[in-house]
């Protein structure tokens, strides 16, 4: 009998538990893939005054926008693969050349605020540049990307830079120099490719990064360091912007309160009265 009852009970549905994605929910600023070939080598995390801001109540206004990333670079050096690897985490050997732009999107969770990356897969073949070039307007995050196994390529990036900027002369955009296709290089050919391209990270003021697609070495490692130095730049902007104005409505406030203070009225207007009378003027 108590075996039948066992049998019988209707236990209650286990509760919905979220778990949140550890690629896209961030709590501290990732480490550089080097902190020697990063311009970024004196910030370790957030800063302090940037966390101790977005707890205040102002920052439930923080409304950031979609952060614009372009990916320029050479044709076949790897700008679909590592993208798709990231958002979708598959690899694919034989990728169809990208013709104009291709778009993705991915939302992070920072610091408890959202924040989305509008990822921008440019062609890289020389008769798309002039339909590539009126996407790279307003970019915060230009990712100069090359094949480690073609040095010609490392120098096509540096120009594909130079015609990315060219659109962006009213802010600087973070800067990322990336080479890809780590896993076809032998261990002394990665080491001399790295060599050449940290030189060339420091003349384009870029960080520079190595990934593979293909087994998705440092893939996430360097999206989420994208996301949060984007967040951290957009963050302190926008907050800037809302303190500006909370401390612009200061003085108009006290402004007001002084014109229609009715005490300091009457003490003006009846105060000179009783000062005549007690000197015994009557003009």
């Amino acid at each position: 009998m108590p075996h039948l009852l066992r049998q019988n009970i209707v236990l209650p549905a286990p509760p919905n538990v979220t778990l949140h994605d550890p690629r896209t929910h961030l709590r501290r600023l990732p480490p550089p893939y080097s902190v020697v070939q990063t311009p970024h080598n004196q910030v370790r995390d957030f800063a302090p005054q940037l966390r101790y801001q977005l707890e205040l109540p102002m920052a439930h206004r923080l409304k950031l926008r979609p952060c614009k990333v372009i990916f320029v670079g050479d044709c076949a050096v790897g700008k679909t693969a590592i993208v798709n690897r990231f958002c979708y985490d598959k690899f694919q050997s034989n990728y169809k050349a990208t013709i104009g732009v291709d778009f993705e999107l991915e939302n992070f969770k920072i610091l408890g605020h959202n924040f989305s990356l509008e990822m921008w897969d440019t062609a890289g073949q020389e008769r798309f540049k002039c339909i590539a070039g009126a996407y790279y307007r307003n970019a915060s995050v230009v990712v100069a990307t090359y094949d480690m196994s073609k040095r010609e390529s490392l120098d096509s990036a540096k120009k594909w830079l130079s015609s990315a900027l060219m659109y962006n002369t009213t802010q600087r955009p973070l800067v990322f120099l990336v080479g890809t296709k780590a896993d076809l290089l032998s261990k002394e050919e990665f080491m001399s490719m790295e060599r050449l391209a940290s030189v060339a990270a420091t003349q384009m003021h870029a960080e520079y990064w190595s990934v593979s697609a293909r087994s998705g070495y440092r893939v996430t490692e360097f999206f989420q360091r994208l996301a949060a130095l984007a967040f951290e730049a957009a963050a302190q902007q926008q907050l800037a912007t809302l303190t500006k104005s909370a401390q612009g409505q200061v003085p108009q406030l006290s402004a007001k309160s002084q014109t229609f203070d009715l005490r300091s009225y009457f003490n003006n207007r009846f105060g000179k009265a009783d000062t005549r009378q007690r000197s015994g003027c009557t003009c």
